[in-house]
Parts: structure tokens; sequence; C-alpha cells
């Protein structure tokens, strides 16, 4: 994931997060914000119930590779990927459909609000 892609800073994550607009699969929970950026940002979260750190950071580099391919794609949002438990015994292409499809829905999801805002 490059740079310009990162959402690093604590307040920005909890802002998003706070904001509670968020769309849930059985594997990952994405939350989202629209901004006015016109580069997208992500952060990932894995709970220590997941596991140790080496699981952890597997759980979280499945998921940036994932992301890399979907958030050039993608813009004025900033996301928070939240990993599941549920997602430590999946396969890799079972995850990226969901994951991908989590994403196709929360543009979806806006378009349709963009849409009820103007009328």
């Amino acid at each position: 994931m490059k740079k310009i892609n990162r959402l690093k800073k604590n307040h920005d994550i909890a802002e998003i997060v706070q904001k509670k607009q968020k769309f849930s699969r059985d594997n990952f929970i994405v939350y989202y914000q629209k901004t006015e950026a016109e580069i997208s940002k992500i952060a990932f979260s894995v709970s220590k119930k997941y596991g140790k750190a080496v699981e952890r950071n597997k759980a979280k580099r499945i998921a940036r590779s994932i992301c890399r391919k979907i958030i050039k794609d993608i813009k004025y949002y900033n996301f928070v990927v939240v990993i599941k438990l549920n997602s430590k015994n999946k396969e890799y292409k079972e995850l990226e459909q969901e994951l991908l499809y989590i994403f196709k829905m929360i543009i979806k999801r806006q378009i349709k609000g963009d849409k009820n805002d103007k009328n």
C-alpha cells in the first residue's frame, strides 16, 4: 500500500468509527467516511483476540493486498477495515470476494444517498 493511501492518525480513525457508517459481513467490518480529498485512505485493525502478533500481521497483510487492487479506483473516501476472528480460517479468494463486495456496496449505497439528497 502506498504511503499516500495510509490512514495513520488515531483521531482520524476514531472520527470515522464514531460516525458509525459501516458495512459488515462475516469476516470484515468496514467503516467509511466521505471526504473532500481525491485520494482515499485506509486503516486496518485486528483485535488481540485474533492471536499473536504474527497472526494479526498476516491478516493485515492479506487485507492490504486485497485493498491495494481496489483503493486506486475509489476516490473521496476514508476507510477503517476491522478484521474479524472468522477470517482466520478462510481462503484468500473467499476473503477477497467478500471485501470487494463490501466496497462495491458502500459505493452503491453512497450513490443512492446522493440521488436521494438531490430530490
